[in-house]
């Protein structure tokens, strides 16, 4: 700003009395570093901030330092860790006549480790003759606001990482990958087995070229842990450990005298580490290592309660994922204990089913659908039903209808009378306990049909016909006064009879449902497949169509009739050799 007529005699009797030595104080005091730079590259100045900034004890020391070589002694990144020069710092760009934005850069001290982050701006100096005799350097030291702002964009991103997935492996994988460099050099996980030892489940490093050496690392690394010192201490206390300076004799205890280990541990430099536990709900889960070798930092209590952060979230996504997958686990056994062990052999019937349970290789609770067969004197009685509910409502729902129905399939020929029967047991539950079902007995060469609420079965001749079974009868455990009728359907061996739930027509794709009408296309166009073909193909249909994961559970059965010679046999309960993929819980013998 130009100073007014009025004040202009004044502002030139202070600078006369200040001076050189008033001009120096003036600088002295401020708190951002200052330096005046030359056309040859020669430091002319710097105030008492700038000395301090860069460790000496005077203005005259520092000057008698050539700047390359106080340049030397640091790494100089800017803040997307690329390399810089003595020609990318703002005053020697201005002093060459080019442009000279502000930089933002960290400095790294090879010697002490010791990281900040600082903001240049240049200033041209001019004679009275407008020639440019030097630079002015404005420094401001910014590194608590960058490691404040890094830290908390790490931890977000992090955290999104952690949630992404319930694979807790890929998840710590993608963790240790974030963490380098922007944390550390070296990043590793281990964790504790059921049995309590340690297993390594990912590593990463910034030059992937080195990796290697963590897999050699692993191989070499001391079967037994030292419960006194780095991980095997950490695992112990569940506290985490630092070590700001890594010495050679560090390194000698810690391997515990094995000389190829010993070795590949100075081979990788470690100039620094932090290991921290995984602990949740009071409980080590494993531990967390940082490591700084090539890029010269060091570690200090910052880093420590940071990196404690970072172990914390991670813990928790890895119990979480743990527990998600003994849940995905238990509603897995419990579901296939809901379905036939096996699927049997009926004399005069070729048999195939197909199951799908929803969230297939995701966290789920136990779903509604279900089937089963069960031999009794007068033939086999087939029922298929969807119950309301997930999880141990529906499963104790399912195992009242299906072991229900085994017992009055003694009792009753009837698959509606069965029906009668179960609507009264499902009325009698506290709440609303609803089933829709289809139940029907198998006999030489015709079945008696019966529906509660339930998509219509169908029929597909091997000519391509389809004829759907109306078959009328009301939801079990709706309302007293429901009826259920029989329906005597005759099949002969060149049709195949479908029933399925409508986990099949739900089937969400990316613009529309699957849809009966998709179904019965499917149906035209394998029309005369054997059962077990069939449902292969049907599979692999529904898994190209669909939209994200399964929202619902799918089962399907079909059932076609065979020639038979000879009086017919009953039943020996041994499984067909359909060839059911394993996403079916179904087990074969």
């Amino acid at each position: 700003m130009t100073p007014d007529v009025e004040h202009e005699p004044y502002l030139r009797e202070l600078e006369a009395r200040l001076g050189a030595a008033g001009f120096a104080e003036i600088l002295d005091s401020l708190a951002e570093a200052v330096t005046i730079r030359d056309p040859h590259h020669h430091i002319l100045y710097a105030n008492r901030a700038a000395v301090q900034s860069m460790g000496f004890s005077s203005l005259a020391e520092m000057l008698r330092r050539p700047t390359q070589s106080i340049f030397g002694e640091y790494v100089v990144e800017d803040e997307f860790g690329n390399p810089l020069t003595m020609h990318d710092i703002p005053s020697v760009r201005l002093l060459a006549g080019e442009p000279a934005p502000p930089l933002l850069m960290r400095n790294i001290n090879r010697a002490s480790g010791t990281v900040h982050w600082r903001l240049l701006k240049a200033s041209p100096l001019h004679d009275g003759n407008g020639r440019l005799v030097a630079a002015v350097t404005i420094i401001e030291d910014v590194t608590r606001e960058k490691v404040a702002e890094m830290r908390e964009g790490f931890l977000s991103r992090a955290t999104a990482t952690l949630m992404a997935s319930l694979d807790y492996e890929e998840t710590l994988r993608h963790v240790v990958q974030l963490a380098v460099p922007e944390v550390a050099d070296w990043c590793a996980v281990d964790l504790l087995d059921p049995r309590g030892q340690r297993q390594q489940v990912a590593v990463a490093h910034r030059d992937p070229s080195k990796a290697a050496l963590a897999v050699e690392l692993e191989r070499l690394r001391p079967t037994r842990l030292d419960p006194e010192a780095g991980i095997g201490r950490v695992f112990r206390t569940g506290d985490s450990e630092l070590y700001p300076v890594i010495t050679e004799e560090m390194l000698d205890t810690s391997a515990q005298r094995l000389p190829e280990y010993t070795e590949l541990l100075k081979r990788i430099g470690m100039r620094s580490a932090m290991i921290c536990p995984l602990r949740a709900r009071g409980r080590t889960l494993g531990a967390i290592t940082f490591v700084c070798a090539e890029s010269f930092r060091r570690f200090d209590e910052s880093d420590r309660d940071f990196a404690d952060q970072i172990a914390a979230r991670a813990a928790v996504a890895v119990d979480n994922a743990r527990l998600a997958t003994e849940r995905r686990e238990i509603s897995v056994t419990l579901q296939q204990s809901l379905l036939p062990d096996v699927l049997p052999r009926i004399d005069g019937w070729d048999v195939a089913a197909m199951y799908r349970p929803a969230g297939a290789g995701q966290e789920t609770e136990v779903g509604g659908d279900f089937y089963d067969f069960f031999e009794t004197r007068a033939g086999w009685v087939v029922l298929l039903g969807d119950v309301t509910g997930k999880g141990v409502q529906a499963a104790a729902m399912t195992a009242l209808v299906r072991h229900g129905a085994r017992f009055l399939s003694k009792q009753q020929p009837s698959p509606s009378a069965i029906f009668v029967e179960l609507d009264a047991a499902l009325r009698e539950q506290g709440g609303l306990s609803l089933c829709t079902a289809v139940c029907l007995r198998l006999q030489d060469d015709y079945a008696i049909i019966s529906s509660a609420g339930h998509p219509p079965p169908l029929i597909v001749r091997d000519d391509g016909r389809i004829r759907e079974l109306g078959v009328l009868g009301a939801i079990l455990g709706a309302w007293s006064g429901g009826r259920w009728v029989d329906r005597r359907t005759p099949l002969g061996p060149d049709e195949t009879l479908v029933i399925y739930t409508d986990g099949v027509t739900d089937l969400p794709g990316e613009r529309e449902r699957f849809g009966l009408g998709r179904l019965r296309s499917f149906l035209v166009k394998h029309a005369g497949a054997p059962p077990d073909q069939l449902l292969s193909r049907l599979e692999d249909e529904m898994t190209q169509f669909q939209s994200g994961g399964l929202v619902d559970d799918t089962a399907v059965l079909a059932l076609r009739p065979t020639l038979v010679d000879g009086p017919r046999e009953s039943g020996s309960g041994i499984s067909t050799p359909t060839a059911l993929k394993a996403s079916r819980s179904m087990k074969r013998r």
